[in-house]
């Protein structure tokens, strides 16, 4: 036992020091569960912060609006705004234009006996457009976005973490939204997860009982970065699946270009972007507006700056000399790249030195 309290005490620590907010509520529950016979105090203790602890999952939800009718574990978007324009591969924009004209044509379908599409299941890596995805959906139906608050829904106590789950669902049975399970994973895991806590256990089936008799007026959209995780059965109960594929080249493309990056430019900075997820892309370009604004250089030599400091497979010699490069083709001077570079001016006049004997060689 003292061992096995070891390793979750360590493991809590490295969650924590992570920033993964729900593993670290997971872990904690299980180590106040382990606790419980042996320490029920400091037991008790641990589930009471874990459970009074806000949550620091909440994604930026503009025009939440707190509904008294509302379940707490639920944040409501009257009128999802999306950040920007989505762009996605053509097989997954079929799939999302195929479930939204069938849900704008219930009425035909139900003259016909026939239902839309009620739930789906959203699964690629990290940052690809699942969310987006989900936002565009309730916009498209204009239907509210109901967004289950994982960490605010895990609970320690007994039965709790069930009851959450479950008022979340009577509410989407009775009022009309786009239901949102975002990080499905942690709720549809495996039952056969060793790891896992017994709680989490009973609430694979709640979630499979829900998901295979989904009624009522509302869509409900499941998301996951690791399907492999989630329990087979799961898997199964999803009327559509969508799988949302690494970011290519084409669309990283499309994604610059409709950022207002020039295309020449677009088209260069792709392949050094390929293969990271698009928020990466579009976090890149408002770094380098304001990063234009606030050094006094234009977009352009802004953003090339900060795709170069995305390179990590590049030494940091040679990411410095091509930083340098660029400031200098900007008609920047060698103390004003020395403090852009926070280096120093010698450093900066032997790096334009060995880059003009290049150019001469």
């Amino acid at each position: 036992m003292k061992e096995e309290l070891r390793k979750e005490w360590f493991a809590l620590m490295q969650e924590g020091a992570s920033g993964h907010a729900t593993r670290f509520k997971l872990r904690g529950m299980r180590l106040a569960q382990l606790m419980r016979k042996i320490a029920p105090d400091l037991s008790e203790a641990i589930s009471a912060g874990l459970n009074a602890a806000p949550s620091s999952l909440t994604r930026f939800a503009p025009n939440v609006v707190p509904r008294s009718d509302a379940p707490e574990v639920l944040i409501i978007e009257e009128r999802p705004v999306l950040p920007q324009e989505p762009i996605w591969p053509d097989m997954v924009e079929s799939n999302l234009h195929r479930l939204t004209a069938e849900w704008s044509s219930l009425s035909i379908l139900q003259e016909a006996g026939l239902l839309p599409v009620r739930t789906v299941l959203l699964h690629g890596p990290p940052g690809v457009g699942k969310t987006l995805a989900a936002r565009w959906v309730a916009l498209k139906l204009g239907l509210p976005l109901a967004t289950l608050n994982i960490s605010a829904t895990i609970s320690s106590y007994l039965g709790k973490t069930g009851q959450n789950i479950t008022q979340a669902i009577e509410y989407a049975r009775t009022t009309p939204c786009v239901l949102f399970l975002d990080e499905f994973d942690a709720l549809g895991k495996r039952r056969d997860d060793q790891q896992d806590v017994g709680e989490l256990k009973r609430v694979v089936n709640v979630l499979l009982q829900a998901v295979d008799s989904w009624s009522g007026p509302s869509l409900l959209i499941a998301a996951t970065n690791f399907e492999d995780l989630l329990d087979p059965a799961m898997l199964r109960r999803f009327e559509l699946n969508i799988r949302f594929p690494a970011p290519a080249r084409d669309q990283i493309v499309q994604i610059l270009r409709a950022l207002d990056v020039p295309s020449p430019l677009s088209t260069s900075l792709a392949p050094k972007l390929e293969g990271r997820p698009l928020s990466d892309v579009t976090r890149l370009v408002t770094q380098a507006r304001k990063r234009a604004l606030l050094d006094c250089m234009n977009f352009t030599t802004a953003l090339q700056l900060c795709a170069q400091e995305l390179q990590q497979q590049k030494s940091s010699r040679q990411a410095r000399r091509e930083m340098v490069r660029l400031l200098h083709a900007d008609g920047q001077s060698a103390h004003q790249i020395a403090r852009q570079l926070r280096t120093t001016h010698t450093t900066v006049l032997r790096d334009l030195k060995e880059i003009q004997g290049e150019n001469h060689g």
